[in-house]
């Protein structure tokens, strides 16, 4: 069977009383309390034998299979490692009366469900082989109303900043541009503006999701408040979210300015931009990359601020860390200009593999940071690449409680995330990410959701949030029928 939009050659139009059916048993469950989804246990199933015929006259999306041409294409994901799995089919929703009915179609079949927005998760969750994948990309409206913002699930951060901008709002986001703005915001979200406006779930006000059992439901913390605060941090496996609503803040100009940061002292250099991060003014944020250079190790700078505070903000970073870094860049851009500045110049990125892993650390101290730089150095000497991203977790961030939101990383310093790019052994690159977590194992507290790895488990995103979200997550999805990582 071809790709082919409703209506079109083999198949029949969309019926219409099946479309009335499943809107308006969607609607009776807007608003109200979610039921625990079926106990029996969800079985990943194949395309072959099932009635997909069915399922394609209950949508006003797509229907693609195996056997279509363009499958490949239609599943495939940012990262390129991820091109050889094999899901039982692909339904491009055009709208959330779609996502109803593949969930349901799904749960009658056994099949469990994957979900494709941004198609960034670090496990390839979005192309799980076996799973019935739900592409909300054609999800794409972004409708404004005073501050607030309804922005469909299929929205990238780039296009989002966009529509939000051309009335001078704004979302604290990360800098990735085709990162999908709901997976990000379910998992928390942090970025160059969180230190000034928190994390990205932070400025949730409610979300319109499609609950394992099929009910659509709306979110709010006065509607579900336990349910909304799994959403607020918690990762996938929820429900498929189809809109979300943001309290959105102004947007402003801001200077962005690149260092290059000599490395005499890289642990002070570390240890002194804790101390910044600690203290620092709110409207303004910096990173560290430490990277393998030539047999040895690099370090650069990102700084971001208010604009026009540029020159200062590096001249305090510079007094903490105790050297003077090379300013290799230093611009003040318009807000949608500092978007893409911050994206590599492009709202678009080439397909990539990444082999990454992350660390949160309560404090940055010399000990640890001696072992932050030993390890890369150690990578350096070896001859092979590798980096680690150091992102501060203070400033806005620090504001809500710990158990406020299911996002723990309330009271810490910083945010390690561990990257190798387009290894050529993939295997090794894990090992080494793992000799990178056993290097900080004393300091490091946990991780972060939205950098999920292989083989982990809830305590190591959620802290003593795990068993809330845990109960979340039984009370929704007993049958674990919503797939979005491994072990998790």
């Amino acid at each position: 069977m071809a790709d082919r939009e409703p209506g079109g050659p083999g198949l029949p139009t969309a019926s219409a009383s099946r479309r009335a059916f499943l809107v308006g048993a969607a609607a009776t469950a807007l608003g109200a309390r979610t039921t625990p989804a079926s106990a029996q246990p969800a079985v990943s199933g194949s395309a072959s034998g099932l009635d997909w015929s069915g399922l394609t006259q209950t949508l006003r999306g797509s229907l693609t299979l195996p056997s279509s041409a363009g499958f490949g294409g239609a599943v495939s994901l940012f990262d390129p490692r991820f091109d050889g799995s094999t899901p039982a089919a692909l339904v491009a929703a055009a709208d959330s009366a779609d996502v109803v009915s593949a969930v349901q179609f799904a749960t009658a079949n056994h099949l469990s469900v994957a979900v494709r927005g941004g198609g960034h998760s670090y496990v390839g969750a979005s192309a799980h082989s076996g799973a019935l994948i739900v592409d909300t990309r054609a999800l794409n409206s972004v409708t404004l109303s005073g501050d607030s913002a309804t922005v469909g699930a299929g929205v990238g951060l780039y296009p989002a900043l966009a529509a939000l901008d051309a009335a001078g709002r704004s979302l604290p986001v990360g800098t990735c541009p085709t990162v999908g703005l709901a997976g990000l915001t379910v998992g928390g979200g942090i970025g160059v503006d969180s230190r000034q406006y928190g994390a990205t779930c932070d400025r949730l006000v409610s979300a319109q999701l499609v609950l394992p059992g099929g009910q659509l439901v709306e979110v709010s913390a006065q509607s579900d408040p336990d349910l909304f605060w799994a959403l607020q941090g918690a990762g996938g496996g929820l429900g498929i979210v189809t809109a979300l609503t943001f309290r959105t803040v102004a947007s402003a100009s801001k200077d962005i300015v690149r260092l290059s940061i000599p490395v005499t002292d890289p642990v002070k250099v570390l240890t002194g931009w804790a101390e910044w991060a600690a203290a620092a003014e709110r409207t303004s944020w910096a990173n560290l990359a430490v990277r393998t250079d030539n047999g040895g190790i690099a370090v650069d700078g990102l700084v971001v601020c208010a604009a026009g505070a540029g020159a200062a903000t590096v001249a305090a970073l510079g007094a903490a860390i105790g050297t003077t870094p090379t300013v290799l860049d230093s611009n003040t851009y318009a807000p949608l200009d500092a978007a893409l500045s911050l994206a590599g110049g492009s709202p678009t990125e080439p397909r990539t593999a990444r082999i990454a892993g992350s660390d949160v650390l309560p404090t940055l101290d010399t000990a640890t940071a001696t072992a932050i730089v030993k390890v890369i150095a150690d990578r350096a000497r070896a001859g092979q690449p590798g980096l680690v991203l150091i992102d501060p977790l203070t400033g806005a961030l620090s504001d809500p409680a710990p158990d406020a939101t299911a996002f723990p990383w309330r009271r810490h310093t910083a945010m390690l995330q561990w990257i190798v790019e387009s290894p050529q052994d993939p295997v090794a690159a894990r090992a080494w990410i793992g000799t990178a977590h056993a290097a900080v194992a004393a300091d490091s507290v946990g991780g972060y959701v939205n950098y999920v790895e292989p083989d982990t488990t809830v305590d190591r995103y959620y802290a003593a949030n795990a068993a809330r979200v845990r109960l979340q997550h039984n009370r929704v999805d007993a049958a674990n029928s919503l797939y979005w990582g491994p072990g998790v």
